[in-house]
């Protein structure tokens, strides 16, 4: 008897440490920041409306009242793609924000210094930053701040890709 409770027990914590989460990648691809001039020496801020959709996010593995138990940026990339050769930005910081105002703005990741200019600029996503509940809204805004060096009177549009983990 002693031995089939000891059986019991090992199979339900054996059940109970392998129901793994289900995982999914989400990716915004392409987003355009634009940072219309006159642009000031300092922080720039731009941003982009990201529709959160979990049926179009998860597709054949949406569930109808599924939630998002945790989600993290994995990877984060920038392009300045005008004007072309800009060297005028150190810097680049992404968050997320939401129009619930019990969500405050949450940095994501950050580049500082930008050490390369030519072509997909790495941002490095912060291991802390907890991204989940701003799946359980509509819509979020992606902002990316961009730091000037100086003053420029010229528009600067910027690119971004950012690939999000989701477990549910």
């Amino acid at each position: 008897m002693k031995n089939i409770a000891i059986i019991a027990l090992g199979l339900f914590i054996l059940g109970a440490c392998s129901s793994a989460d289900k995982t999914s990648k989400f990716r915004l691809e392409n987003i355009e920041f634009i940072y219309n001039g006159p642009l000031y020496e300092g922080s720039n801020a731009a941003q982009y409306i990201a529709k959160i959709d979990l049926k179009e996010i998860l597709g054949s593995a949406y569930d109808e009242g599924v939630e998002i138990d945790e989600a993290a940026l994995k990877k984060a990339y920038v392009e300045i793609e005008e004007p072309q050769g800009c060297k005028d930005i150190s810097a680049f910081v992404l968050s997320l924000a939401a129009d619930n105002p019990d969500l405050e703005m949450r940095e994501l990741a950050v580049v500082n210094p930008i050490k390369s200019f030519g072509g997909k600029i790495k941002l490095k996503p912060s291991t802390s930053a907890d991204a989940t509940a701003y799946f359980a809204e509509k819509s979020v805004y992606v902002v990316l701040d961009a730091s000037f060096v100086k003053d420029i009177d010229a528009n600067v549009l910027v690119k971004g890709t950012f690939e999000f983990e989701l477990k549910f």
